[in-house]
């Protein structure tokens, strides 16, 4: 129980990588957003302080000529820092330069927070802007949990001793010391919250994604499983015939085009499953399969619709150029030697050739002339091929 307490606080405090990647972008773009409000918020200040009369107290004038140094010198850091994260932001994968802009970015926050409400003290005891700073970094900006322990205690010490630089009453100073420990504890908590919110989401989202591509893998796998044959990587038969509809359908429709149908049936395959056992039937299956595969092309449509018996659709081929084809294949397979067991086994096919043009109406009847093509092949010896045409 507790060993599953501790990786789970793991998993938030440290995610992994691709989730860290993603965080990086969110902030960087946030970086960029925040430098360009930021940096015309810092114009506005300055143009109002500036058009601001000197007045005949000296710490006024101190307090106000100090606080347009700060924010002009602010101002041209956020313009680098917006530069900065403008290309950070095209960058194709977040790298060191993203993670120092970010941490240079929270950093500039609470220190000028630090150096305007020192400033401030001059005229005011007020610690507003380190308040908003300690919010606004919690709430705004994504940052790992020990980061923003160490950043928010950095940024304590140097206020703690920077407000006592500048705030001579000691109850004013112990007050502002107790608020802007407050503030930082408040920053650090907001943080903490935000961080594990937003990882837990994005780790949410990825388990989600996760499972739905496991689902679409599953749902190829099961669509393979139903459409091809398991033993030899074709296509099965149920899918063959829908094929070779949608061919006989699309040569009807446009009334062009026309497709070979060869049947073809391994010779005397009973006899090698007697012989030397059905694994040696399934091997010899599964290389006249590779021989169909290697030789034929990726538009034909080949099939093992059964038994020892393939089916092939030679698209946009006419009967000439299907029985050099057929001739090619029955050469190919005759010349096959297969290994079982140390005996070489030779194989021959024999082969019923059709022809698919806009005279044929079905799959069935284009089948029945390929199996008396098949038949007349088988009679006449095996080992060759025939063809029957529609008359």
């Amino acid at each position: 129980m507790i060993s599953k307490y501790v990786n789970s606080i793991k998993n938030i405090a440290r995610p992994d990588e691709h989730i860290a990647d993603k965080i990086l972008r969110i902030n960087i773009n946030r970086v960029f957003y925040l430098s360009v409000v930021s940096a015309l918020a810092r114009i506005f200040s300055i143009i109002s302080f500036v058009s601001k009369s000197p007045t005949e107290y000296i710490n006024e004038n101190i307090w106000r000529f100090g606080i347009i140094v700060s924010h002009a010198t602010y101002l041209v850091l956020l313009i680098i820092l917006c530069i900065l994260s403008y290309k950070q932001k095209k960058s194709d994968r977040p790298g060191f330069l993203t993670i120092a802009t970010l941490y240079v970015a929270v950093v500039l926050i609470l220190l000028f927070s630090v150096v305007i409400a020192s400033i401030d003290q001059l005229v005011t005891p007020s610690i507003t802007p380190f308040i908003i700073a300690c919010i606004s970094i919690g709430v705004i900006f994504l940052i790992r949990p020990l980061h923003t322990l160490l950043i928010f205690a950095s940024g304590y010490i140097i206020y703690h001793f920077a407000i006592g630089i500048v705030q001579a009453d000691l109850f004013i100073l112990l007050s502002n010391r107790i608020n802007g420990f407050t503030s930082i504890i408040l920053g650090i908590f907001l943080s903490f919250v935000l961080w594990k919110s937003n990882v837990e989401n994005l780790q949410l989202k990825e388990h989600i994604l996760f499972q739905q591509k496991e689902l679409e893998d599953k749902n190829k796998e099961l669509e393979h499983l139903a459409t091809h044959d398991s033993l030899t990587g074709l296509i099965n038969r149920r899918f063959f015939e829908e094929k070779a509809l949608q061919e006989i359908l699309r040569i009807k429709r446009y009334g062009e085009g026309s497709c070979l149908f060869l049947l073809l049936d391994i010779d005397n395959f009973k006899c090698i499953n007697d012989k030397y056992g059905h694994p040696a039937g399934d091997k010899v299956l599964q290389s006249v399969a590779s021989i169909l595969k290697t030789q034929l092309r990726e538009i034909d449509i080949v099939s093992r619709i059964g038994g020892e018996e393939f089916a092939i659709i030679l698209v946009n081929l006419d009967a000439k150029a299907g029985e050099i084809v057929a001739e090619t294949l029955r050469n190919s397979i005759e010349k096959e030697i297969i290994t079982i067991d140390g005996q070489e086994i030779n194989i021959t096919v024999s082969i019923g050739i059709t022809f698919i043009d806009n005279s044929i109406d079905s799959y069935e009847e284009v089948y029945a002339y390929a199996d008396k093509a098949l038949y007349v092949a088988k009679a006449k010896g095996k080992n060759q091929i025939d063809i029957e045409l529609k008359q």
